[in-house]
Formats: C-alpha cells, structure tokens, sequence
C-alpha cells in the first residue's frame, strides 16, 4: 500500500472494509409507489407477488393433433390401428362444446382447451386420418400427455416473483398474465451529482485553452439510470471551500446519495473531506482505499446520508462507483441482485500489481479457438476514458495478490461483447 500512503493518506483501508464501515452508518428511508405495467420493466418490487389464480384456468392441449380419452389408445401400435371416430375441431378461444366419449375424438391445436372427459393429446405424427370423420391411432398415449394442465405455469397461492426483484420484460408479463394493471415498486433513490474543479466546463461552446470538458456527469448519469436510480445533476463547482459546502447542503436536501467527482485526494484544492466534515457527524468514514484506480476516494455520512467522493479522472470515477455507489443503490432499493456478466479468460501476458492493493485492469477479451484470451490494454491510466471504450472487460486483481501471471486463468467482468464470438441471431 506504499504507494497510496506515499500520497499523504493516513489510513488505507480495503474496499471491502470501508463499504462495510458506510453501511453500518447509513440510514435509508425509502419509500414506495405503484406504478403501470408498461412504466415497471427495470423498477425493484417492494412486496412479494403472490398468484391469486391457476394458470392456465383449464386444460389446454400442449401439442397440434387429437383430443381422445388415454384408455382407448393402450392397445394401439403399427400393428394394431385402433380407430377413433371424430366428432368435432377446438379452436383455441373458444369454449369446447363436445363431451367426449369412448371411442371419439375432437381434432385440437396448441392452446386449444381439451373436450369434457379427453386426458390425453395424440400428436398429427401417430396417427392416419383414414376419413373426414376417422383416423387411426397407432401409438399408445398416457393420461394427461401432450396435455398442459390446470395449475401447471403458476399455482393460486404461489410466490411468483419475490420483494426486491429487478424486473425483466418477462417478469412484467407474468404480472400481466396475472390480471395486475399495476405493481407496487421501490422508489427511485435520488442520486446527486455535483463536478468539482477549477479546470471544468459543461459543454464543449464552454471550451477555453487549458479548461476540460466535464464527462463524469453523463459517465455517472448513466451508471445510475442502469442502477434503478434517478440522478440529479447540481451542476459544478469551483474550488471552494464555501460553494463545494453549500453545493453539498443543497443535495442533502434533495438526494438520497451523493456523488461529488474531484477534489478528493490531499493537494491544496482537495477541498470536499473538509467541505464534507464541516456539515456533521460522522463525516469521512474512509478517505484512502487500498484500489487502483481510484484510490483517493472518500466515504462519508452526514445525516445518515451516504456522500461520495470519487476520482475527478473518469476511469476511476467508474470503478469507484461500480465498488461503492451501486451497492449503496441496491441497499436503498432492497434489491441484492448483481447482474454482473463474468467470463472465465487466460492473460495474453504478464499484469503486475502493487502487494495490498485491488487493481483494476481494463483488458480486450477474445476468442481464440475454445478459449477466451484477455490483452490489457497498454495505455491505461485513471484518465485515459478511451481505455474504457475500447475495453470489454474488466480484470480484478486481489489484494494478497502481486499480480496474474501470462497464461493463468482468471474471471473477468464483460461490459461489452467478446471479439471473434459469432452472433446467431443478426
């Protein structure tokens, strides 16, 4: 950890041990509300779903062909036709009208709701149709076979979609089938965002020799929409002690979490601990973390408020808030789900890391024959954004660890699809 604490920082602390330390400290009041069907895809449920009914509501057929009762058929075979008389065609929709009896059959199609007294559908390929009102049979079906039954998608009773859930297309569509019109969901959390740094401007109409573009706030916006939260841009802010103070203050008031980028290490103008430790108790938590990037990220808590303080370089502004800010999100929402895509690769060549500290390398992952290969990329400081763009995978390098040898096999986080991977479905 020498190098970070070679930065003037007091105390390094692991990752995982300050995001620990903040969640003992902080006190979320989240909230609810209901929302439609069609506005719920990607919101976090706040109650368990539970069915009120059997789906389907009757037996339906599983499969195209015929309707019989499963007796009939258990002598038949190639050598012993057994014919059935046909009396009637289900469409599907429509109540079925025939009661079935002994020896008969009604001709069915998938979905279509099976005639009183049949158990059992004949597929098209196990039979002969001999007439316009026969066929034969010639394989021997079981009761309830090709047959999807009452209940057999979702029991009345069941927990069908559990509290906390961030819902898929598919999820909305089960609460459909339901008979819901709405669901009762989490609250956006609402995160703040607040740039700061002499150096900023908003829009490149803004661009002066020397100024630089501020691109956090649409990198962390983004991040936060994905997140299931809702950001809330509060602009930027200079240099100062006093407007970085009351820039903080005012997103007290209005955010759930808040999110400031730069000014976080220990130079003359790393201003926000101090802006931060002026407005309450406890204040910064942790102020120096044992990661690369970002190792001068700072947590804090003022009125059981979470408040962070990330990198002002983009890259490390990312990895802080995928270790810190989005587990805080998903603490507010109640939801515990990490969709993370993670791939097993073999490294190109040899990465080096510093002893105690968690590195995070951005590698291109590609598939080379059976297997997939990651090459790091060769220019990759904390504010080179490029780097980001033209990674597709993030590796992880422990703490205990001084770094991953050429050709050792290690997890990689995927943000991007895999170079050389065919893609079926164009």
């Amino acid at each position: 950890m020498s190098f970070i604490r070679g930065r003037g920082f007091k105390k390094i602390e692991k990752a995982s041990e300050a995001l620990n330390k903040l969640k003992n400290y902080v006190k979320f009041k989240s909230s609810f509300e209901e929302v439609l069907l069609e506005d719920a895809y990607g919101r976090v449920l706040a109650e368990d779903v539970v069915s009120k009914i059997d789906v389907p509501s009757f037996d339906k057929s599983a499969m195209d062909g015929y309707a019989v009762i499963a007796e009939d058929t258990y002598e038949a075979s190639v050598f012993n036709p057994i014919p059935l008389k046909i009396v009637g065609k289900n469409f599907i929709g429509e109540e079925p009208k025939v009661h079935l009896n002994h020896g008969e059959t009604v001709e069915v199609s998938t979905g279509s709701p099976l005639p009183k007294n049949a158990n059992a559908v004949v597929l098209l390929e196990w039979i002969k149709k001999i007439s316009e009102d026969l066929i034969e049979v010639y394989h021997t079906v079981h009761p309830w076979e090709n047959v999807t039954r009452i209940g057999d998608d979702l029991k009345q009773g069941e927990v069908v979609l559990k509290k906390g859930v961030k819902l898929l297309p598919q999820d909305v569509g089960v609460l459909k089938v339901l008979g819901l019109e709405k669901v009762k969901v989490v609250k956006k959390p609402k995160v703040a965002l607040i740039s700061t740094g002499d150096e900023l401007v908003e829009s490149v109409k803004d661009l002066k020799p020397f100024k630089v573009i501020d691109v956090n706030k649409p990198i962390l916006s983004g991040m936060i929409i994905e997140s299931c939260g809702e950001p809330l841009n509060l602009g930027l802010v200079k240099d100062d002690f006093n407007e970085i103070k009351m820039k903080i203050k005012e997103a007290l008031e209005k955010a759930d979490i808040i999110v400031l980028t730069g000014g976080t290490s220990v130079g003359e103008k790393d201003l926000v601990p101090d802006a931060i430790n002026s407005l309450g108790f406890p204040g910064v938590i942790s102020h120096g973390i044992a990661i690369r990037p970002g190792g001068a990220t700072c947590l804090a808590v003022v009125n059981e408020k979470p408040i962070f303080g990330l990198s002002g370089y983009p890259v490390a502004a990312i990895i802080g808030f995928k270790l810190f800010v989005k587990p805080l999100i998903r603490m507010f929402l109640g939801s515990f789900e990490d969709l993370t895509v993670k791939v097993k690769v073999k490294v190109a060549r040899r990465i080096p890391s510093p002893p105690g500290i968690k590195s995070f390398v951005r590698v291109i992952v590609k598939k080379t024959g059976e297997n997939y290969l990651a090459e790091p990329i060769s220019t990759s400081g904390s504010g080179i954004l490029s780097s980001m763009v033209k990674a597709n995978a993030i590796i992880e390098i422990p703490e205990e660890s001084e770094g991953i040898e050429e050709g050792e096999e290690v997890e990689a986080w995927l943000f991007r699809a895999i170079e050389g991977e065919k893609n079926e479905f164009r």
